[in-house]
């Protein structure tokens, strides 16, 4: 049977998209949607020359095509170089089980199903495939949130202080500072007011119930969780906090 070239463009781009998507799902990591573009276009061009590329061609591409689409995908997180490499590392092998887990459903069942996986009927076989694959992650993801509790006892220091609060675990906040990489916590107005002899870096835009936002930025030498050090920047928030003076960034717990 022929191999329709507008099947394979259109079902390599979809389904490296939605990858990405879950790989950034997993890793609770912020995506971009041209970045997502990017690495499906790339994903799909690379599957539609593979069949008629050279084989050293194919061994780089095996080789190399999955790391560079996650370096496209997503800043490394972290304080250091090595905390840098060791969450590429994480998101890498995020990305390639989940894609070995998506082509294992399809060719799997287009197998059981007796579908030829190179007909236009294999559509239906990679929806299911994609299915499967939200699901999964959806699952991954609710499952490491399921054990965490709500609140954490902090330690922030800056400016020469030092001060402990209450921190609210919001794995909706996906805030990461663009010129530096670093995690970006929301600090109560209360709480900032406690740092207002910092230098403000700059500005960063939130998107809140109450709608949109521009908070300061400010540098946090230090900021302790559960035992656990990190590098962040902190969000000068207008408002005060019910019950917390800290929404920490979803990497931290």
């Amino acid at each position: 049977m022929s191999v329709y070239i507008e099947l394979v463009i259109f079902n390599n781009f979809f389904v490296d998209a939605m990858i990405a998507i879950a790989t950034g799902m997993v890793r609770r990591k912020r995506m971009r949607v041209w970045r997502i573009l990017i690495v499906a276009t790339i994903g799909s061009a690379a599957a539609t020359a593979y069949a008629i590329a050279p084989t050293w061609a194919q061994i780089l591409t095996r080789v190399l095509l999955a790391p560079f689409m996650c370096i496209i995908l997503f800043n490394p997180q972290g304080k250091s170089m090595a905390y840098k490499i060791g969450d590429y590392i994480a998101t890498l092998a995020a990305f390639i089980l989940l894609t070995f887990f998506t082509g294992g459903v399809i060719y799997g069942a287009s197998y059981a199903l007796g579908v030829d996986i190179k007909s236009y009927a294999v559509l239906g076989i990679t929806a299911m495939g994609i299915s499967a694959l939200m699901l999964s992650a959806r699952l991954i993801v609710r499952k490491r949130n399921a054990p965490k509790a709500a609140m954490r006892k902090i330690t922030v220091s800056a400016a020469g202080k030092v001060i402990n609060a209450q921190a609210l675990c919001d794995s909706g906040n996906l805030l990461v500072d663009e010129v530096s990489g670093l995690p970006v916590v929301i600090l109560s107005k209360s709480m900032g007011k406690s740092f207002d002899s910092l230098d403000i870096l700059g500005y960063i835009e939130v998107s809140t119930v109450g709608g949109e936002d521009s908070l300061a930025l400010i540098n946090i030498d230090k900021l302790s969780v559960d035992g656990k050090s990190y590098k962040a920047l902190g969000a000068l928030s207008h408002k005060s906090f019910a019950g917390f003076d800290v929404i920490l960034q979803n990497s931290m717990f």
